[in-house]
């Protein structure tokens, strides 16, 4: 049993208090779907567990038309799923946490963690970054924003610096017409990490493609944009040929490895395939 000391901040100044006070030894918890796992494989070894969960306004989630949906770094899983503002505003968001995981950890898990972990394998990242997501970090020095796709630097890796705590996300007012698409492909089962997942916004002019935000997790060691794929088509007239040139360039963006769900060459094919797949639906729901 690893032996540790639970500390309960009811204000987010006392966490980072506290955060300050334990750099090397203590530890954030929230759901812990991520962190007791750790624990338990002895890969983390905490002396003080900082729980988050009596911080006030830590799990809201807020729409406004001009200023766009901000969700709390404690808000579960589940109830970003389940949000009438996200399933109206932001269909994208609303499909790809449906797909985490099953209910049972999605009723715990948070999105503040699943970020911080910095974990390649998980779905909510590729979304919001498609989305022009941006990062609220606290600490006791002050805060600093940070745009979603700067945040991932390496494999568990995240640009969250010592005394930080990710406070909320906020993602922009959605596009008028916008598609998207999100495609998680998975061999074994639904609860699965995706072999595979991309997530593909798209906004289309005059059958030509005005912008484009192309994501992917689960095939390098962080999650990714696409952005050499995406410049195939941005500003040029869509073509089906255009759509199979930004799958096949895609696939050069990646760096997958051998694993459970596929070999590297195995995950490079379905990018092509998938990356193709989800531009197809994208434009379709442009009403193109």
């Amino acid at each position: 049993m690893v032996k540790f000391e639970y500390l309960e901040p009811k204000s987010l100044q006392e966490a980072c208090e506290l955060l300050e006070q334990h750099p090397d030894d203590g530890k954030l918890i929230a759901g812990g779907t991520a962190l007791l796992i750790m624990m338990r494989m002895r890969l983390l070894n905490p002396g003080y567990i900082i729980s988050l969960e009596k911080i006030p306004d830590f799990n809201c989630i807020r729409y406004d038309d001009k200023e766009g949906l901000r969700f709390g770094a404690g808000t579960r899983h589940r109830e970003i799923e389940l949000s009438p503002a996200v399933r109206t505003h932001y269909p994208l968001i609303h499909e790809t946490f449906r797909k985490v995981a099953q209910p049972r950890i999605r009723n715990m898990g948070t999105i503040g963690g699943n970020l911080c972990q910095g974990d390649p394998l998980t779905d909510p990242g590729a979304s919001l970054m498609t989305l022009d997501a941006e990062l609220t970090l606290t600490s006791a020095k002050g805060k600093r924003v940070l745009p979603l796709e700067q945040f991932f630097i390496d494999y568990y890796q995240t640009d969250l610096r010592p005394g930080e705590i990710l406070t909320d996300i906020r993602v922009p007012p959605p596009a008028k017409g916008l598609g998207w698409s999100h495609i998680k492909f998975m061999p074994r089962s639904q609860e699965d990490f995706a072999t595979v997942g991309v997530a593909l916004t798209l906004s289309v002019r005059n059958d030509h493609c005005e912008d484009i935000r192309l994501a992917l997790n689960s095939v390098a060691p962080t999650i990714l944009r696409a952005k050499r794929a995406e410049g195939v088509l941005r500003g040029k007239k869509i073509t089906d040929q255009l759509l199979q040139e930004m799958g096949e360039t895609a696939a050069t963006e990646v760096d997958p490895m051998d694993d459970n769900r596929g070999s590297a060459d195995y995950k490079r094919e379905l990018v092509k395939v998938i990356v193709h797949r989800a531009a197809k639906e994208a434009l379709q729901r442009t009403g193109t």
